[in-house]
């Protein structure tokens, strides 16, 4: 680096930011700050450090880059003579006082370069004494901004966390009610079960009568492990009736409640007939032990089902927050947009959902907690746009040097006019009260600056895509 002349007040005034200043505010910059000039390849500040100069660029070319995952993206560069970067905002927004500021990135030049330079506390003396109004203003825009995106993005994350909490809530009621229908049913047939015996025992059950009931029930409980033949709605009717038919013949209680247990097995007339003659004076309480044993494995079945719903639900639920884990990792990227779509059952409840993974899919280096938030933004805004109903196609692919993930609705389409738009902080066209804006642009930040990737969408009437790249 090396120190030039004091920049002459008219060569200042050829430099947009301070064309309009009267002679003796260029008199005081120029007496205040220098021109240096820098080889290429020097940083000129590193991001965090603390604000203190002020750059305007004269001649050459500057970058500037911010930190993402340990290394460095590049996120402008210029050669506009007058182009500025560093310490441009140096107000703490409380009375308009100068105050440091961290860097907010890290610049560099590109080729040798020439800057004027000024030291930020001088930046924010000129700036409050010349214009008061103006860095009050800056300064309440820029506190207030910084206030307001916290709130908001606060909000934000609140309405997503009750959104999601109340679908997994809705979610897992479904089978806790089943679990407790089934336990409910279950201990009404235990109590068939202790009549039946006891039954058993009154009719005085002579030692064949209870070896053929001892077969029979293996028979049956050995018949749920096989598929029985489907049958047609009219064909379960007729064999009901046919079974029901036997039973009551057998004076056996509520026959036609208790026939459908043994059609649904593939026991059907004729072995209902040779069933009870095997039991002979007992098959009353015999068949009356066998259908309650049956209907018990059924609803030991259900409460196994349900439960495993519940585990299933919580599962995704761990695997979509990722409490457990850590922040970075190595990750899989169709079991966190398929515990996405577990927990948004709710909204996707009449959407019919295609997933088209590759089977060579690789696992990638990143933040699942932040993608599954990006796919939650993207995933719920389709659903939105579906009105509900619709088809949504999820996608994953790889290639060379990255892994692509695309997100499809065939929704209305997103018009024209607001495409470019739709990644700005605070834009949305859902009515007032209904959204924040914010979800789209989170998603950009998560997928841009902390995964390096890329986001873009396609959009036309009946088909749109969002589409997400990550480096492999």
């Amino acid at each position: 680096m090396s120190v030039c002349d004091v920049l002459p007040p008219e060569e200042l005034r050829t430099l947009f930011l301070f064309e309009k200043l009267p002679d003796e505010h260029l008199n005081w910059l120029c007496a205040h700050g220098k021109v240096k000039a820098f080889p290429a390849n020097t940083t000129l500040y590193h991001e965090g450090d603390p604000g203190e100069c002020f750059f305007v660029l004269l001649t050459g070319e500057v970058t500037m880059n911010r930190t993402v995952r340990g290394g460095e993206l590049e996120v402008h560069r210029s050669s506009m003579r007058g182009a500025y970067v560093g310490a441009a905002l140096a107000l703490d927004g409380e009375g308009a006082t100068p105050a440091v500021h961290a860097y907010g990135n890290t610049a560099r030049t590109h080729v040798d370069s020439t800057f004027f330079v000024l030291p930020a506390a001088q930046l924010a003396q000129a700036f409050t004494e010349w214009f008061p109004m103006a860095a009050h203003l800056v300064a309440g825009m820029f506190l207030g901004g910084r206030r307001t995106g916290s709130a908001v993005g606060q909000r934000e994350r609140m309405v997503a966390l009750g959104t999601l909490t109340a679908g997994l809530t809705h979610e897992l009621g479904n089978p806790a009610a089943a679990a407790e229908r089934a336990a409910a049913n279950l201990r009404t047939r235990l109590g068939e079960l202790r009549r039946a015996r006891a039954e058993l025992a009154r009719c005085g059950a002579a030692a064949d009568a209870l070896e053929a009931l001892d077969r029979l029930q293996a028979e049956v409980l050995a018949r749920r492990e096989v598929e029985p033949p489907r049958l047609r709605p009219l064909e379960f009717a007729d064999r009901t009736d046919e079974v029901a038919e036997i039973f009551e013949d057998l004076d056996l209680p509520d026959a036609y409640e208790t026939a459908p247990s043994f059609v649904n097995v593939g026991l059907y007339e004729d072995w209902a007939r040779d069933a009870g003659a095997a039991l002979g004076a007992a098959a009353r309480p015999g068949l009356t032990w066998l259908a309650a044993n049956l209907e018990g494995e059924a609803l030991l079945d259900e409460v196994a089902d349900a439960l495993g719903r519940i585990t299933d639900l919580l599962a995704a639920a761990g695997q979509y927050t990722q409490m457990d884990r850590a922040p970075y990792q190595e990750t899989d990227l169709r079991k966190g947009l398929d515990s996405t779509v577990a927990m948004l059952a709710g909204p996707l409840r009449d959407i019919r959902v295609e997933r088209e993974y590759a089977e060579d899919l690789p696992r990638i280096q990143a933040y699942p907690a932040e993608l599954n938030q990006v796919w939650t933004n993207l995933i719920d805004n389709a659903a939105d746009a579906m009105g509900g109903k619709g088809t949504l196609t999820l996608r994953a692919r790889a290639d060379t040097a990255s892994v692509v993930v695309e997100i499809e609705d065939s929704g209305p389409g997103i018009a024209p006019d607001i495409q470019d738009r739709i990644f700005e902080p605070f834009f949305t066209t859902k009515a007032l009260g209904e959204g924040t804006g914010l979800g789209l642009d989170i998603s950009y930040r998560i997928i841009v600056q902390r995964h390096d990737g890329t986001l873009t969408v396609d959009s036309e009437p009946g088909r749109t895509t969002f589409r997400i790249t990550l480096p492999r």
